[in-house]
């Protein structure tokens, strides 16, 4: 397995991220957005979001993993970021500061539609480059059960020395799915 400490996002990644969030921005859920700034800020949270994905994707490429990307329309509610051949869901959870030291994922969301995986990644200020932190599985997240609200609807909430560390998701999962 090749993990780096950090991953440098391509000119083409960084595109695909940004063409997404200009057109979902409208679509966008109003009802948890506890950012501030309306539309061009709900663009530049989406787009942050994207780019964590686009780490964990090129993480996935350098590995030489077989992987489906979420390909939802930009109107529509995602069903996962990324789809392994066996079926099992991966969410990645974008941090994009320093101090974020949680990994959250509303109850509601989770109740609806949980993943089978959720992979932290910490997206760095320049917003071309971030680390992968770790990950938990579904299962963690209902063992653990921790549950806050920091303003803005109720989330499981995971920290940072809960997360496992990715040799492990490699062992468990993803080193079934290399490309010949």
């Amino acid at each position: 397995m090749i993990l780096k400490d950090i991953y440098y996002l391509s000119n083409q990644l960084v595109n695909e991220a940004l063409e997404y969030a200009e057109l979902s921005k409208r679509y966008t859920s109003n009802r948890h957005d506890f950012h501030e700034g309306g539309l061009s800020n709900k663009k530049q949270k989406m787009y942050e979001g994207k780019l964590g994905e686009k780490i964990f994707k090129t993480f996935l490429l350098e590995n030489r993993i077989k992987f489906e990307e979420d390909k939802s329309r930009y109107d529509e509610a995602d069903l996962f970021d990324f789809i392994l051949p066996d079926g099992t869901t991966i969410d990645v959870k974008t941090r994009t500061k320093p101090f974020h030291i949680r990994t959250l994922e509303l109850v509601e969301q989770f109740q609806k539609n949980a993943k089978d995986i959720y992979v932290s990644v910490r997206l760095f200020d320049n917003l071309r480059s971030g680390k992968i932190l770790g990950w938990v599985s579904k299962e963690d997240i209902l063992r653990i059960n921790r549950i806050e609200n920091h303003g803005y609807l109720d989330n499981y909430t995971i920290y940072d020395n809960e997360l496992r560390s990715m040799t492990e998701l490699w062992d468990l999962y993803l080193n079934k799915h290399i490309q010949n």
